[in-house]
């Protein structure tokens, strides 16, 4: 399920566009969401066209809905104009935020490690992959990360393995572990 983000100004005095990787140059490049016209949806009476509360069609917010049930959260796509608050969204662009790239970052390692208690495991992480969250009264994460064993495999290679981590991070106080596992094959 792939996700496209947010547009980004493409009069960026910081040249960022000629600066990133490839991979996310072709993610910026894809043109703008279209504009909700108030007018239009004003005058629509069907229910695919028209909005809810939190900006989505009922298209999106089944499809949404789908993918909240389908991967527990885990792998929604982004949704321009729906609500921060109480709704699951990736977080993209996380190398230029790096106050929330640590706080993910961290949330994962407390996550493998709690993993490695419950379960005497020695995994280290090794990068986040992605993250989404819910923003409400602190960050809920649903993490996906690797991590690797010190367990070497017959091959004498020691692959990484995909995690998915659930954890809320309050604005203040500890933070709150639900689950860390092996990403469920699909």
């Amino acid at each position: 399920m792939g996700s496209t983000g947010p547009p980004r100004d493409s009069e960026d005095p910081s040249g960022f566009e000629l600066r990133t990787p490839q991979k996310k140059q072709k993610l910026l490049s894809k043109p703008p969401p279209p504009q909700r016209d108030e007018q239009k949806s004003k005058e629509t009476n069907s229910d695919s066209e028209s909005e809810d509360e939190d900006g989505m069609t009922a298209e999106q917010k089944e499809r949404y809905l789908k993918q909240v049930h389908e991967s527990e959260g885990f792998d929604v796509e982004y949704f321009p104009g729906i609500s921060y608050c109480c709704k699951i969204r990736p977080l993209l662009y996380l190398d230029e935020q790096p106050i929330l790239n640590q706080e993910v970052k961290s949330c994962s390692e407390w996550a493998i490690r709690r993993f490695n208690s419950d379960n005497n495991t020695n995994y280290q992480f090794v990068e986040v992959l992605k993250a989404n969250s819910v923003f409400c009264a602190g960050d809920e994460f649903y993490l996906t990360f690797t991590a690797k064993d010190d367990v070497v495999d017959a091959d004498g290679d020691q692959s990484p393995v995909i995690f998915q981590a659930k954890v809320y991070a309050p604005i203040t106080g500890e933070k709150e572990y639900y689950f860390c596992r092996p990403k469920p094959k699909s």
